[in-house]
């Protein structure tokens, strides 16, 4: 048997936060992508030329906001994954057993 020392990587709780607070935000977009969604999904039947035209502004306008945040969000989450992955390592005091079976 086989005895090493296991490390994880620390992540603290700000870290978590964040995470959590980023995810909040990037879910915080399912419902105005839901109308977006359905603003642009194929019609069948007449369709009201003006009223389209109309609405086409007000969801150009919701897009472009969707994407300077997205973009921004996805450059934050970005961040916090490379700032984990750099985080030391925490010895645990554990140590895992590896068995021969052969």
């Amino acid at each position: 048997m086989e005895k090493q020392a296991q490390n994880l990587k620390a992540v603290t709780y700000q870290d978590i936060i964040e995470l959590r607070d980023l995810m909040e935000k990037i879910a915080s977009w399912q419902e105005p992508l839901a109308i977006l969604d359905h603003f642009f999904a194929f019609r069948t039947g007449p369709i009201n030329k003006k009223r389209i035209v109309k609405e086409y502004y007000a969801r150009a306008q919701m897009f472009h906001a969707f994407y300077e945040d997205y973009n921004r969000l996805i450059e934050i989450g970005d961040e916090l994954v490379l700032e984990m992955v750099r985080a030391e390592k925490v010895e645990t005091g554990f140590e895992v057993k590896k068995m021969d079976l052969g």
